[in-house]
């Protein structure tokens, strides 16, 4: 009898459950003989997906969302049995605010990212000038960029709708997503559809406003009416990580294991795992979800120039904080999801969510929750603070911003140390670079937030494309 194709898959973050998962389908669908582990070096499942339960609040360390507009997180949660575990962000306030001058202005209604949609709102508000505001009016009049070359976030928003809108919009947005710096991430991979408006309509501005009145094309929720763009779990997002981690045999899956080495056997064509536990395990493929940065340190002495590639993606760290309040203590009405930071603020935030009214079920009655972010590009100073001192940095600020008039009565801190892939110019390129190596290496993968994409939504699409491409080589050696 032949022996069964055997697969490793290292991180037992969310890629790396749903890329276990899917195999584990594909095996039963198929009735394929082969067998997969999971290795993760931590003692829980989920990776930055973290949700804690304290006194009848919901916090989450991690993402706190995913969206509907990405169809692929909200599939697999139809396929799994959660999607009446799923809910929409809150009804009332779906408003973000931008803090100017240490005071929280409204995002105008129809904003998109930095582009105005709605123009009589964006020409009231009080976040840009009068001369910014001309400026961002232009951009339908700005000649689309020549070629299809890569350019950075920075770059496409400074040359059509001017500084004022990335100094004073564009940047805390997009550190909010990615805790980047504009100037150095690329367009082709964070902000795609921008380019692609720029190149079909000669303006983003235009061709948001045709999107919006052809409902097939709209940018709007793309699931339905019932859904919101975010989307969460009533007990929080650890509902989707658990119930992976659930349908997964216990015999698959090695807690507190890591790898130390990954080796190959050109001879055999199999894979060699040294673990932290001692052991050394032989597999027929490996697929590595942890981060590019890990990857590289573990296959450097089997491949040295494909170890430099993975080397090239920087990191950058991430904490949160969660912050509950008696409702009484804070002045600002919470009339909104949240608020970002522009680096002109010198500030040590780079963002806040309002959770409580972000979602419900998250906060007792007469309560309120605020979750901060902290670090990044321009915060790692910020970040290396210890606990006590980051926690007081950040209600500092908070306190003044929000009138809060009384200390929390529940923190929580979560630090994720170069958790956040900085997708640079070019990035696109390199991956391709990186992926042609992987052709010269029968059975070696790579997925998660380095690569593709660092939404839930997009971890899910290369996790099962991934898992696919594993599964035909299993076939194929059979």
């Amino acid at each position: 009898m032949a022996k069964p194709f055997r697969i490793a898959v290292i991180g037992g973050g969310i890629s790396g459950l749903v890329l276990t998962h899917h195999l584990l389908e594909l095996k039963a669908r198929a009735g394929a003989s082969f067998e997969v582990t999971l290795f993760e070096a931590a003692n829980r499942l989920g990776g930055t997906i973290e949700t804690e339960k304290k006194d009848g609040f919901i916090l989450e360390k991690g993402p706190d969302s995913f969206i509907s507009e990405k169809p692929w997180a909200l599939d697999l949660c139809k396929k799994i049995g959660l999607e009446p575990e799923v809910i929409g962000t809150r009804n009332e306030n779906r408003k973000s605010f931008v803090v100017r001058h240490e005071r929280l202005l409204e995002i105008p209604p129809g904003f998109y990212l930095v582009a105005p949609t709605q123009i009589g709102a964006f020409l009231k508000s009080g976040v840009f000038s009068l001369g910014g505001k001309f400026r961002m009016m232009c951009e339908p009049f700005v000649r689309r960029a020549p070629g299809d070359e890569d350019e950075s976030v920075g770059s496409f928003i400074r040359r059509r709708f001017g500084q004022e809108c990335l100094d004073r919009v564009g940047q805390p947005m997009i550190a909010g997503i990615y805790t980047g710096d504009p100037d150095k991430l690329s367009m082709f991979a964070t902000m795609p559809r921008f380019k692609e408006l720029e190149k079909e309509y000669g303006s983003v501005i235009r061709g948001l406003l045709v999107k919006a009145s052809n409902k097939k094309g709209g940018f709007k929720a793309a699931s339905g009416p019932r859904y919101s763009l975010f989307l969460s779990f009533r007990d929080g997002m650890e509902t989707l990580t658990n119930k992976l981690a659930e349908k997964i045999p216990a015999r698959s899956i090695r807690l507190n294991c890591g790898i130390k080495e990954i080796t190959h056997e050109p001879q055999s064509a199999q894979w060699r795992l040294s673990t932290t536990s001692g052991e050394t395990r032989v597999f027929d493929a490996v697929c590595s979800t942890v981060s590019s940065k890990i990857t590289g340190n573990l296959i450097r002495k089997t491949k040295k120039d494909l170890s430099q590639e993975l080397d090239k993606i920087p990191y950058e760290s991430v904490a949160t904080i969660n912050f509950a309040f008696r409702r009484q203590d804070i002045r600002h009405p919470l009339d909104g999801f949240g608020f970002v930071v522009p680096r002109s603020e010198h500030s040590a935030l780079v963002a806040c969510s309002f959770s409580s009214q972000k979602f419900d079920h998250r906060v007792p009655k007469d309560t309120a929750l605020l979750r901060v972010f902290l670090g990044g590009v321009f915060g790692r100073d910020v970040y290396q603070k210890e606990d006590k001192a980051l926690a007081a940095s950040a209600l500092g600020e908070l306190s003044k911003l929000l009138g809060i008039s009384a200390k929390p009565i529940l923190t929580s801190l979560g630090r994720y140390p170069e958790a956040m892939a900085q997708y640079q110019t070019n990035h696109l390129n390199l991956v391709s670079v990186i992926e042609d190596k992987l052709k010269t290496l029968d059975g070696l993968f790579l997925a998660g937030t380095s690569y593709r994409g660092v939404g839930i939504s997009d971890c899910v699409r290369d996790s099962q494309a991934q898992a696919e491409r594993i599964f035909r080589l299993g076939q194929s050696s059979a």
